[in-house]
């Protein structure tokens, strides 16, 4: 949850957001916690979920090292310019907007007023911004702005789901919810 209050007026762009995080048997990483190499979800591709045009494509931040016990220091002061590191948002043919963030620096692959076809290499996930590890920060949105919008749910046309202390289930055409669940979308997925 996010509530933030623009212009008089209370917004939660993250209402239905997700940080997509990769794990393998149980942890995020393998080796040294403090290198975004050895996050599983660090260089991943991220694709764009529909067509639409890039309304922002921002690169040039650098990754933070991964929050550990010793704590977390960003790698630059945490501004609401850069909180979304480098991060790119897409205006859908619907007038949503999908918004992906904290990717990593130089790998952003598309430019303001490209038109996107679903599927097409955005970015690779990073660690930008205000992000303690390498993830995949996802959100559809009203409006363009990181904050000063409404979070709008979405489907996800097939995965599995295991919630915390449940058992796998197959899902079609929904919203992946409660804490602490792992989504599987295949081996294809990596």
């Amino acid at each position: 949850m996010g509530l933030v209050v623009t212009d008089g007026l209370a917004q939660n762009s993250r209402r239905f957001a997700i940080d997509w995080r990769k794990q393998k048997d149980g942890s995020q990483f393998a080796g040294d916690a403090r290198d975004v190499r050895a996050y599983y979800a660090y260089g991943k591709n991220v694709l764009a979920v529909a067509e639409g045009a890039v309304v922002l494509a921002r690169d040039g931040y650098p990754d933070n090292i991964p929050r550990t016990a010793a704590g977390f220091e960003p790698a630059l002061p945490i501004t609401m310019e850069n909180l979304g590191g480098n991060r790119v948002v897409v205006q859908l043919p619907n007038g949503q907007f999908a918004q992906y963030a904290h990717l990593q620096p130089g790998s952003v692959q598309v430019k303001q007023g490209q038109q996107l076809v679903r599927g097409q290499l955005i970015g690779r996930v990073g660690n930008s911004g205000d992000s303690r590890v390498p993830h995949l920060h996802f959100q559809l949105t009203t409006l363009p702005d990181l904050f000063a919008s409404e979070g709008m749910p979405y489907l996800i046309e097939q995965f599995r789901m295991k919630p915390a202390a449940m058992a796998w289930s197959t899902r079609s055409r929904e919203f992946p919810w409660g804490d602490d669940t792992v989504i599987d979308f295949g081996p294809a997925a990596d």
